[in-house]
């Protein structure tokens, strides 16, 4: 049976990769696998592919590098009823893969292909995850061989997944906390090489680490989409007043977008941020942007700001962009569960795509080597 895939997004950095990384790894070969994929459908904000007996290689690429001409997309709510009008394969089971940054219509379409068809969704977006009421965000997540959303934080390393098995064994976070962002992990680190705020953002756009805009990164509302989408795979609905987020830097320097302008408006605060990686130092700790979440007096609430951690603990001990969850409950109570992983990578977040791809398989053969 092959595993039909119609993937959103597909001429982004991420639905680039993936493309890829299907056809030359070998997911397409019915020789190589019991169950191959087989795209079906790419699409973009505008415009949409859709071929039932599988998009070939090179008309696949043809699509992510815009060449050629398609079929308008007239809206999601069109390319949905456009596919379960046409998709009546019966040697396939159909995914939509969301590799966009798309906000509330996405949110819709998830629901909508969750509720209203036999289809699956995996996803990379975190919108649809916290733009939903808690309720519909059970809808979406009940059955997970029908909807994946690993990558959705830290680039799909085990943190979804754990959490998820905890709470249906019973064992439920008590504690969770992170370091979520590959950007300000990068950017505290250089911060205790005595390096200033201004220089290492301007630093850390030239490497490509930072959103287009860095106050996109820095205002860390990113860091708290993650730990809501944690909390709530947990099974907790943490109510908009407990829910504390702290910007990296003042909200007076966030609403500058000349990026020319907000850079130099960065210099005002190397300063400041000098005296707290040296007030941390005193004391042994270092400056981390640390979400958490935290049900141990039986209210739900989640911080999520800039803090002086231990140096020599689990999120004091990070380096560069890499990312931290760290999980408490009554099991893992004396010695936490911790994964740590690379925040980002557009290989890394392919891949783990990927993975969610292979837990959607009706009837999976593992390969023979």
């Amino acid at each position: 049976m092959y595993q039909d895939l119609f993937i959103l997004g597909a001429r982004g950095k991420v639905g680039k990769t993936l493309v890829s990384q299907i056809f030359e790894k070998g997911d397409t070969d019915s020789h190589m696998h019991e169950n191959p994929t087989r795209i079906v459908g790419l699409g973009e904000y505008d415009c949409f592919h859709f071929n039932l007996k599988g998009i070939e290689q090179v008309v696949a690429r043809q699509f992510c590098a815009r060449a050629g001409s398609y079929a308008k997309m007239e809206g999601l709510n069109s390319l949905l009823g456009f596919v379960l009008k046409n998709y009546n394969s019966k040697d396939g089971n159909l995914v939509f893969v969301d590799v966009t940054n798309a906000r509330e219509e996405m949110g819709k379409f998830h629901l909508n292909v969750i509720r209203d068809t036999p289809f699956g969704v995996v996803t990379s977006n975190k919108h649809p995850l916290v733009s939903c009421s808690f309720d519909e965000f059970q809808v979406l997540t009940r059955e997970p061989a029908r909807y994946g959303y690993r990558c959705s934080v830290m680039a799909g390393a085990e943190a979804i997944d754990k959490i998820k098995d905890l709470r249906d064994l019973g064992d439920f976070p008590v504690e969770i906390s992170g370091c979520f962002s590959g950007t300000l992990g990068y950017i505290c680190t250089e911060l205790e090489k005595n390096r200033k705020l201004s220089e290492i953002v301007v630093g850390a756009m030239r490497l490509g680490y930072t959103e287009p805009h860095p106050a996109d990164d820095l205002d860390g509302s990113d860091v708290e989409r993650k730990i809501i989408i944690l909390s709530r795979t947990a099974g907790f609905d943490v109510p908009k007043s407990k829910i504390c987020r702290t910007p990296f830097i003042p909200e007076s320097h966030l609403s500058e977008r000349e990026i020319p302008k907000f850079l130099g408006k960065l210099w005002d605060l190397d300063s400041a941020f000098h005296s707290k990686v040296l007030d941390a130092k005193e004391d042994y700790r270092v400056l981390r942007y640390v979400a958490e979440f935290d049900n141990s007096n039986g209210v739900p609430s989640i911080n999520v700001g800039l803090r002086a951690v231990a140096a020599e603990s689990q999120l004091g001990s990070l380096n560069g962009t890499a990312n931290k969850v760290v999980i408490r409950t009554k099991t893992y109570h004396e010695i936490p569960y911790c994964v740590e992983a690379p925040g980002a990578g557009l290989e890394i977040t392919a891949q783990n795509i990927r993975r969610d791809l292979l837990s959607q398989l009706k009837h999976r053969v593992v390969r023979e080597i």
